[in-house]
C-alpha cells in the first residue's frame, strides 16, 4: 500500500511538471467576437439660426377683375349678353427678392433616421405688379335695342412682406451630412390692390343720325388691404452639415403655393442658406 500511494505521488508531480514545461498552443481566431455597433452624428434635441434667402415670386392676376366688374354691371343686359367681365385685362407677374430671417425647431434621432418639427420665418420684399392689357369694343345691338361702345382697363400690385411656414422634416444622416426633406402649412401677409375701370357708352341708334341719343356712364372699382393674410401649403428639400459638435451649416430649397385671394393666385420658389446651432 505505501508503495502504491508513493507511485500515485510520484505520477502526480511529473504530470504538473510537464504541464508547466510544455503549455498546449491556443489556436489563432478563438478569441470571443465583439461586434462594433455603426455610430452616427447626433442630430437629436433643439436647434436655432439664421438665414439669407433669394426667391421668386409669381403672381396671375389674369381673373382678378372679373368679378369686379361684373358686380358693377350685375342689372345691365351689356353684361348679360355682351359680357365685358370675362375679358382679360391683366396678366402674371414675376418678381425676385431677398430675405433675412431664422429657424428653431427639434429633432428625434433613430440610428440614422432624424425626423422634427421646425418653424422658419423670412422678411422679404417680393413686389408683384401685374401687366395691364388695356382694350376697347363695340357691341352689335343687343335685346334691348342698344349698342355700348367701352373701353376696359385694370391694375394689380401685390406686395408680399412677411412668410412663416411651420414644417416636419424627415432626414438621414450619413456622417456629418443630414439630407432631408419638409412638408408645411405656410401663412404670409401682403399689401393688395386691384381695379377696373369703364369708360362706356349707351348708343340708341336709330336711322336718321340726329335722332342717334348716346349716353356716357363710366366708373371704377376696386378693392385694397394692407397686411392681407396669405395661407397655403409648402414643400422642399435640402442638408444640413455639422461644422463641430453644436454648429451646423444649411441649404435648402422650398416652394409655396398661396391658397387664391381676389382670384389672385401665386406662389414662391425659394433658396436659402443659414447658420444653426444645436442645444
Amino acid at each position: 500500500m505505501r508503495c502504491l500511494l508513493a507511485v500515485l505521488g510520484l505520477i502526480g508531480l511529473l504530470s504538473s511538471a510537464f504541464a508547466a514545461d510544455y503549455e498546449l498552443p491556443t489556436l489563432r481566431g478563438t478569441d470571443t467576437f465583439v461586434p462594433a455597433y455603426p455610430t452616427y452624428f447626433g442630430w437629436d434635441g433643439f436647434y436655432a439660426g439664421g438665414q439669407l434667402t433669394y426667391g421668386n415670386a409669381n403672381s396671375d392676376f389674369t381673373n382678378s377683375t372679373q368679378n369686379l366688374l361684373a358686380f358693377a354691371l350685375r342689372n345691365l343686359t351689356f353684361e348679360q349678353e355682351a359680357q365685358p367681365s370675362t375679358v382679360t385685362l391683366l396678366g402674371p407677374s414675376d418678381t425676385g427678392a431677398a430675405g433675412l430671417g431664422g429657424f428653431v425647431g427639434y429633432n428625434v434621432q433613430y440610428d440614422a433616421a432624424v425626423v422634427g418639427l421646425e418653424f422658419n420665418y423670412t422678411h422679404t420684399g417680393f413686389n408683384s405688379v401685374s401687366p395691364e392689357f388695356p382694350i376697347g369694343r363695340l357691341t352689335g345691338v343687343l335685346s334691348n335695342g342698344k349698342q355700348y361702345n367701352f373701353y376696359l382697363t385694370g391694375s394689380g400690385t401685390m406686395h408680399t412682406t412677411d412668410v412663416g411656414v411651420l414644417r416636419a422634416r424627415a432626414g438621414y444622416a450619413t456622417g456629418n451630412f443630414m439630407p432631408y426633406v419638409t412638408v408645411g402649412a405656410a401663412v404670409g401677409r401682403a399689401d393688395m390692390a386691384v381695379s377696373v375701370s369703364c369708360s362706356c357708352q349707351e348708343i340708341t341708334p336709330n336711322s336718321n343720325p340726329a335722332l342717334v341719343r348716346v349716353l356716357d356712364f363710366s366708373f371704377t372699382q376696386g378693392k385694397s388691404k394692407d397686411a392681407a393674410y396669405l395661407f397655403g401649403f409648402a414643400g422642399g428639400g435640402g442638408f444640413d452639415y455639422a461644422l463641430t459638435q453644436n454648429i451646423f451649416a444649411r441649404a435648402e430649397y422650398e416652394y409655396i403655393s398661396w391658397s387664391p385671394v381676389w382670384q389672385v393666385t401665386s406662389h414662391i420658389q425659394t433658396g436659402r442658406v443659414g447658420l444653426g446651432v444645436k442645444f
